[in-house]
């Protein structure tokens, strides 16, 4: 009960300061900074080198299935036989987690790029259109 009877006239009181000092004078008009696009570029350039990397877990990991399918050709009894399905299965569930991972990636990657394009396009200046020129009466 103490407690909100002190939050309420606290909350009151931030909400005045933030009125008593008003908005910032062109935050919401400024084209981003060169700096913004930099950091867009390094989310970019860390995204696309994490693809790199799942690719080459998924890679090892199909790899590791078919090895895998391989070791159940050959199996002779049926103790070899059911060890040898465990291992798949467990194979292909790593095989489907990095699979899922690589396309979240792929996800993640064509986001950044969208932002870093955005960015982009909103620090080039724009070209201004020729004025048309009056008639003459």
């Amino acid at each position: 009960m103490a407690a909100s009877r002190l939050t309420t006239p606290l909350a009151g009181l931030a909400v005045a300061a933030l009125l008593a000092v008003g908005p910032v004078p062109g935050a919401q008009a400024a084209p981003p900074a060169d700096g913004d696009c930099a950091k867009q570029q390094t989310q970019v350039d860390r995204a696309a080198a994490k693809l790199e990397r799942l690719q080459d877990v998924f890679t090892r990991a199909k790899r590791e299935v078919r090895k895998t399918k391989k070791a159940a050709a050959q199996a002779e009894t049926e103790e070899e036989q059911a060890e040898v399905e465990e291992d798949l299965d467990e194979a292909k569930q790593d095989r489907t987690k990095a699979k899922k991972a690589k396309k979240a990636q792929v996800q993640r990657l064509a986001k950044a790029e969208q932002r870093l394009a955005k960015c982009q396009g909103a620090t080039e200046p724009t070209e201004p259109t020729e004025p048309t020129e009056p008639t003459e009466p």
